[in-house]
């Protein structure tokens, strides 16, 4: 007598073996899920401290900045000759950026708080006008800070991706040039070696 199942398949029966399998590919699954969100981290985690960059502007007169700030401020380096002026690019959407904005604003109340002949001006590049109200709002920037869309002064300054900064001293030469988040310490030696200048 033949059977009604022949050449039929019949599935294996679902036991521990079949468990451990789907169990070995969740495990899989995860491990690379957590691979890819640490080498994301390690790539966009900014570094500490600033470099040092040398700048071609280094040891000559500071590009000349004439704007509007957001807050409809008329800023111009010129005008700040006798003080050192500390000039910042950055872009709200820049991680290293937002790193180093709670150091900028650090400094600049210590700055403020000692009546250090310090200016401050940062410059927005590559970036919304939304995004950079949300981002100034966002850390209390109380400096002058400019919209620079077209990238004209991010050009005359050779800033390539943010953030950036530059030293000028009191007689409107740029006499140091950052690449990566400043912290305090770098920000307080730097404008101490600017005011001796």
């Amino acid at each position: 007598m033949t059977s009604a199942l022949a050449g039929t398949t019949v599935p294996e029966p679902t036991g521990s073996s079949g468990r451990r399998r789907h169990t070995a590919r969740w495990l899989a699954g995860l491990v690379v899920v957590a691979l890819v969100a640490l080498a994301v981290v390690v790539a966009t985690r900014p570094s500490s401290q600033a470099a040092s960059v040398d700048s071609p502007l280094v040891g000559h007169p500071v590009p000349p900045i004439f704007a509007r700030s957001f807050g409809g401020r008329l800023v111009s380096l010129a005008a700040d000759r006798g003080d050192v002026v500390v000039v910042n690019f950055f872009a709200s959407w820049c991680p290293p950026c937002a790193a180093e904005e709670p150091n900028l604003a650090r400094f600049a109340f210590a700055a403020k708080e000692q009546g250090l002949p310090v200016k401050m001006v940062s410059v927005d590049i590559d970036d919304s006008t939304a995004g950079a109200r949300r981002f100034l709002t966002q850390w209390g920037v109380s400096w002058p800070t400019l919209p620079d869309h077209s990238g004209r002064f991010a050009s005359e300054f050779g800033v390539g991706s943010p953030p950036m900064t530059f030293f000028v001293d009191r007689s409107g030469t740029v006499v140091a040039a950052f690449a990566g988040p400043m912290s305090y310490g770098q920000l307080a030696s730097t404008v101490a070696a600017a005011r001796r200048a």
